[in-house]
């Protein structure tokens, strides 16, 4: 009689055991941008490895926006942009069906660079609630069904190509980095901070000036190691950890170049973060004559150089070589209104031409070129530092095949990094040596960050080829498929589905195993 009552108290506790393992599975953690705390990895879920049209379930037409999807256990959020109204999404997961829209007050839209998008921050989902950011408004706080619960206006911070930073939650505050370049009244400080809003009703909390940074576009994330946790925040020129209880700087890296966008990696008591050279430059000695012949092409005389009288129509320095003049992204972007323009254009000129002979030479600009871009950097820090710790708590440095926008993606003893080209870089984490470097067969540029799950990375090219891999030491392509729609957003992981927003659409395929 015992036994018989023992056995049906295991079987009991196996059930709910099953039970809860199986909620774990279906209430997705994939809460916020690229998931949990921003790492891009989806642990307990299992999304198919093959994608074609015989799993794709739904497919949604969207309008458009760059934000990625944020998920609750039965919807997706997503923003975009509609007739000069920016917009909150909610999409059913069963079925693709559009279950709500709201739209934000409406305001003047920011300025974005023509490659960015004035939706470009990711929703937050927290218990019952979504928050939404837009740089050209603030903060809204939505439950789940769509009723408004508060907005909080926030004065739209002076940023080079637009705000694409999203929220994080802690400590029952939405914690948002406002990178600004605009100066304080009467200072050459910047207006930079980082805020904590009440999740409740979106009172400012607490708020963290950050006076020497200038605009950034990279989303924090919170490091929880062996000596506490810190709030981990990557801006031009360095990152910083800051103390989740006082809001002070701990400690903070140098080096970093002015555009800094990805978010930081943690594991095991090891900090990763990476960005690319000003202009997306992956190697800390790119090939100069690339960029040199991009110049040379507006030498109407044919003498070897160039004048400034001969910086027209399109003209502007480049950092992608590769693009045609133009394009939105083959250059340090200028004002549209032609007197600024041609202020800045003077400006550009003299920088370069250090001898002051009214010429820019080969060798005057290949110099230029080389200084003050900052480092391509991958680099894994030790908690536990107060200040610069670039002496005394980084483990190692890598200084090769730095993606420009894509973050990194820790996944279990290996760093992946996907960059312009097509270009697969697998790092061991431990040490920092390059274990494979790999093209992927999906040119192109890269917007969006890998991501993973059950033992695969999927990678996402703006051209809208979607690479599927093993996530090991050996290159390994699984599978590919091209939705013939460009992707800017990364792609999120819930249970059994991959999420993809194209252009267009929001894409669901879903393992049927």
């Amino acid at each position: 009689m015992v036994l018989k009552c023992e056995m049906r108290k295991l079987r009991l506790f196996i059930i709910l055991l099953f039970a809860l393992k199986l909620y774990q599975v279906q209430a997705t953690d994939w809460n916020q941008y690229r998931g949990p705390n921003g790492s891009g990895l989806a642990k307990d879920c299992n999304p198919p490895v093959n994608i074609s049209n015989e799993n794709l379930i739904w497919k949604t037409l969207l309008i458009p926006g760059f934000s990625s999807p944020s998920l609750s256990e039965k919807y997706i959020f997503l923003t975009g942009l509609s007739e000069d109204r920016l917009v909150t999404i909610a999409v059913n997961k069963a079925d693709g069906k559009i279950i709500w829209e709201k739209r934000a007050p409406k305001v003047e839209i920011e300025k974005v660079h023509n490659a960015g998008h004035p939706a470009c921050s990711s929703p937050l989902v927290v218990h019952d609630y979504v928050y939404s950011y837009f740089g050209s408004y603030g903060l809204i706080c939505y439950k789940l069904d769509g009723t408004e619960v508060w907005k909080e206006p926030i004065p739209t911070p002076k940023t080079l190509y637009g705000m694409s930073t999203s929220p994080i939650s802690y400590g029952g505050n939405i914690i948002m980095v406002l990178d600004n370049d605009a100066n304080l009244p009467g200072s050459r400080l910047s207006q930079s901070k980082i805020v904590a809003f009440n999740k409740d009703n979106g009172k400012t909390v607490w708020e963290i000036p950050r006076p020497l940074h200038r605009s950034g576009w990279s989303t924090p994330m919170i490091w929880q190691h062996n000596q506490g946790t810190d709030l981990v925040v990557l801006g031009n020129g360095r990152v910083s950890g800051y103390d989740m209880k006082s809001g002070s700087r701990k400690w903070y890296v140098p080096g970093f170049s002015r555009e800094t966008i990805s978010i930081p990696v943690a594991q095991k008591n090891t900090l990763y973060v990476s960005s690319s050279r000003l202009g997306g430059g992956a190697d800390i000695q790119p090939d100069p004559q690339p960029f040199w012949e991009a110049v040379i092409q507006f030498d109407e005389n044919a003498d070897g150089k160039i004048e400034r009288k001969e910086m027209t129509d399109n003209f502007t320095f480049p950092i992608r070589p590769e693009l045609p003049i133009g394009h939105p992204g083959f250059g340090i972007p200028l004002p549209k209104d032609k007197s600024k323009r041609e202020l800045r254009l003077d400006g550009m000129f003299k920088g370069v031409d250090q001898n002051r002979d009214n010429f820019w030479t080969k060798e005057e600009f290949i110099g230029n070129m080389r200084s003050g871009r900052g480092k391509p950097l991958l680099i894994a820090i030790k908690p536990g530092g107060q200040g610069d710790v670039s002496k005394t708590h980084l483990k190692w440095e890598l200084n090769r095949s730095i993606p420009e926008i894509p973050s990194p993606l820790l996944f279990e003893d290996l760093i992946y990094m996907v960059r312009n080209g097509g270009i697969l870089t697998a790092v061991e984490a431990s040490s920092g040596k390059i274990i494979y470097r790999e093209r992927i067969h999906a040119p192109g540029h890269y917007s969006a960050s890998p991501i993973g799950a059950k033992g695969h990375i999927y990678a996402s090219s703006n051209r809208g080829v979607v690479t599927i891999l093993k996530a090991n030491r050996k290159f390994k392509i699984v599978d590919q498929y091209d939705l013939q729609s460009p992707i800017h957003a990364t792609p999120s992981i819930d249970k059994n589905s991959l999420y993809i927003r194209s252009e267009n659409a929001l894409w669901a395929f879903r393992n049927q195993n």
